[in-house]
């Protein structure tokens, strides 16, 4: 049987070990209050199935309004809205705002998720905290200087540029938070999403 398989030379059937931990249950038969406790056990699971019952039909509903009130609504990004004349002096700036080695790097999510002008929202691409520069590994200073049109725009010992104020128009990216595993695109990411 195993020839058939592609790529056997690599095999592991270690895995197949893991089938041991079910020795102890061949004690079932033996010990005559273990058998009454199994057999209440096997009772209950129809009860129990009225119960998974109703929880996937909570799960079902809230899942119907998850996608309606916010599908596509967790890829709106704050993107980069400078125009040609700003020269941002050799700095990585991506392309939507990502939260990285600030203050608040503990304490705010990873992807700041705007909301759209035409929606119903409260955070928006002016809300994001102010571009912070490290001095040593205990002290920083926030920068809080605008960019000069056709300037060099380098850091200096009392200023910087706040270059997080120019993440100012909320699109749709492609991706969703956490790697795409938290949306409400379709059914099954929202019972993800609600587990």
């Amino acid at each position: 049987l195993l020839e058939y398989l592609p790529q056997t030379k690599d095999l592991s059937l270690t895995a197949i070990r893991a089938i041991r931990v079910l020795r102890p249950l061949r004690a079932i038969n033996r010990i005559p209050s273990m058998r009454i406790l199994v057999m209440l056990l096997l009772d209950t699971l129809p009860m129990l199935g009225n119960v998974l019952l109703l929880c996937f039909f909570v799960f079902f509903i809230f899942g119907i309004i998850g996608v309606q009130l916010w599908k596509g609504v967790l890829r709106n990004r704050c993107f980069l809205g400078i125009n040609d004349t700003i020269a941002h002096p050799g700095l990585n700036l991506t392309e939507y705002y990502q939260l990285n080695s600030s203050v608040d790097s503990l304490v705010a999510p990873k992807d700041f998720i705007c909301t759209l002008n035409d929606a119903n929202g409260i955070q928006t691409c002016d809300q994001i905290n102010p571009t912070v520069m490290w001095l040593s590994t205990e002290s920083y200073m926030v920068c809080n200087r605008t960019a000069d049109p056709f300037g060099d725009n380098l850091p200096t010992n009392d200023s910087c540029v706040n270059w997080n104020q120019y993440y100012s128009v909320c699109n749709a990216s492609v991706s969703n938070p956490y790697m795409g595993s938290i949306n409400f695109d379709n059914i099954g990411f929202a019972w993800v999403a609600i587990f």
